[in-house]
């Protein structure tokens, strides 16, 4: 399941600035094993590039969407193309770090270009495993409200777009510290995430985290956070094939500077041959003049083959700028020929969802590698 738009322009002095913060972290992480083998384990597509010797993995992905909306001009993008670095330092310390190039080339119509390139540190955090149960992470991770968000990489969702309820009402971003691991409650497993976002003060650059991202939104909103504390909890039922989770965020957001109180519940069950999930939020009114906002969907995948699936997605969605209520129903298959390596076509058919997520035809070719 389940990615995020806050960028600085590729050209600009941020983003260079932002990379030379990324290559002196990781150079001052592997210092200490400069003179160890380097001969990295077989490689395979969608793990990574692992080096043993050094605790050092190496990965990331690419996409390209196609898209044909009902009206509009076909339009296609190599949309992300992005480096995942995570390298371990003794048994208890972690550093992570995914640097993202979007919108490398873009054709709309006859017409392309290069210059909607923008670069982005997506994610920039250290991990400390503090004990059993309980991991500290310092940085900028995916703020943990729902099972879409935190599930980033293109080739890992079922398909091209995500249901407004997964990215519209809260930043898909967070700055600051989280505690999160999983316990033994009853003897299953409990997942937990808390954390303390204070983007105000930490977050580089000018971070943009838009409202809408699905092809063909026209609303620019941002949900940038300002400050934000959070929590979520996930359990385990019927042998692991059941979930249920509750989130909750009370939030500031940057422009305009409203407090919102979000609040989610979610469910996932899967067997051999179909995965059926929902969710469900409701986000409070920030302000006399900003009403609340409020949502759910419902999303049926069968499983034809090992590398063939179809989903089936209806969602009906109460946004608060610009105050629509949209109906969406969304059709698609995702084929895996091998591991790492994804296709998907969908439908989407939209009703009083132009700004947001007009009808039309999707399509994309992801690879994990």
């Amino acid at each position: 399941m389940p990615t995020s738009l806050r960028r600085a322009r590729l050209s600009a002095w941020p983003g260079t600035r932002r990379i030379g913060l990324v290559l002196a972290l990781l150079m001052a992480a592997s210092s200490a094993n400069a003179g160890d083998n380097w001969r990295p384990l077989p490689y395979r597509l969608g793990e990574g590039l692992y080096f043993p010797q050094q605790q050092l993995r190496i990965g990331g992905y690419a996409n390209a969407h196609f898209y044909d909306f009902d009206g509009r001009r076909r339009a296609g993008n190599l949309n992300d193309v992005s480096l995942f670095v995570t390298k371990s330092l003794g048994n208890r310390w972690k550093l992570f770090s995914e640097v993202e190039v979007s919108n490398l080339v873009t054709t709309i119509g006859h017409h392309t270009t290069t210059r909607r390139a923008e670069f982005d540190v997506e994610r920039l955090y250290m991990d400390y495993h503090a004990r059993r149960g309980a991991t500290v992470r310092v940085g900028k991770f995916l703020t943990p409200f729902g099972q879409w968000n935190l599930v980033h990489a293109d080739p890992l969702v079922w398909t091209v777009s995500r249901p407004l309820t997964t990215t519209a009402a809260f930043a898909r971003h967070a700055t600051g510290a989280e505690v999160y691991g999983t316990v033994s409650v009853n003897r299953r497993d409990l997942d937990y995430w808390v954390f303390a976002d204070d983007s105000e003060v930490f977050v580089p650059g000018q971070d943009r985290d838009d409202a809408f991202t699905d092809f063909g939104a026209e609303s620019s909103l941002r949900n940038n956070f300002r400050h934000a504390v959070g929590a979520q909890a996930l359990y385990h039922l019927l042998g692991d094939s059941l979930s249920i989770g509750a989130s909750m965020i009370n939030f500031e957001l940057d422009r305009p500077t409203h407090g919102y109180r979000l609040r989610g519940v979610s469910i996932d069950w899967a067997s051999r041959y179909l995965e059926l999930s929902a969710e469900t939020i409701y986000r409070s009114r920030g302000g006399v003049d900003v009403p609340s906002q409020h949502g759910g969907y419902l999303q049926l995948v069968t499983h034809v083959t090992g590398s063939l699936n179809l989903i089936a997605r209806y969602e009906r969605y109460r946004a608060s700028q610009p105050a629509i209520t949209s109906r969406i129903r969304t059709y698609a298959i995702n084929y895996q020929p091998v591991q790492g390596l994804v296709f998907k076509l969908e439908r989407r058919n939209s009703s009083h969802a132009t700004q947001l997520a007009p009808s039309g035809w999707l399509a994309s070719v992801a690879v994990l590698f």
